[in-house]
């Protein structure tokens, strides 16, 4: 069966309508204030007609507040949530997230945790895996650690493997680690923000080819 596949770190209305024309099943844009992506609401609000509607919106957020989150979900019509957490106090829960989907990644070196999935109200449904920079979050090119990524399972949710997949590694991740899903943003970019349409071509064909 073919992974789940999500695109991320979209930043130009050129590359969107590029990226959907390939029928990812999910496109992430990135509502961190200080990341190289980083992408305003209210841009993406007005792109929102030109992603088909079998194609999911990804919100990608740091330890956002639940008002946050409301707002920019409300604003650009988001079908999913996707936390980075950096810390283990941080906890989030609102009624209206009852309607979206919730995706769980954490920055912490002991990676996702029991209490960490506690946190979060709804429960995530998905568990992101991604390589650990104590710098910064995510898009950092750098490979996960597989064995990792493996362990947890054993939390019982399917996991999103990211972290320096591209398209010369993406059928060994999939054989090692057999994810639900894979998510790759620097593997198919130009430069941070901007993708290169020939890596996401290849990216796809790899991954849709095992």
């Amino acid at each position: 069966m073919i992974p789940f596949v999500k695109i991320c770190g979209i930043c130009s209305r050129a590359d969107l309508e590029q990226i959907c024309a390939l029928s990812p099943d999910a496109i992430g844009f990135v509502f961190f204030a200080t990341s190289k992506r980083y992408v305003r609401p209210e841009q993406v609000a007005h792109w929102l007609n030109f992603i088909p509607e079998t194609i999911k919106k990804v919100g990608v957020f740091v330890e956002p507040t639940a008002d946050e989150v409301e707002a920019i979900a409300r604003t650009c019509q988001l079908d999913i949530i996707q936390i980075h957490t950096t810390s283990n106090g941080w906890k989030i829960d609102r009624p209206l997230f009852q309607g979206l989907e919730i995706w769980l990644a954490s920055k912490l070196e002991d990676g996702i945790t029991p209490t960490l999935l506690e946190a979060v109200q709804p429960e995530p449904s998905v568990l992101l895996t991604d390589s650990f920079d104590s710098e910064t979050i995510g898009g950092t090119g750098k490979l996960c650690d597989w064995d990792s990524a493996k362990k947890t399972k054993d939390l019982g949710k399917p996991i999103l493997l990211a972290g320096g997949l591209n398209h010369t590694n993406i059928a060994k991740a999939i054989s090692v680690v057999q994810p639900w899903g894979v998510d790759v943003s620097s593997g198919v970019e130009k430069e941070p923000g901007v993708k290169d349409l020939r890596k996401v071509k290849k990216f796809l064909t790899a991954l849709r080819a095992n």
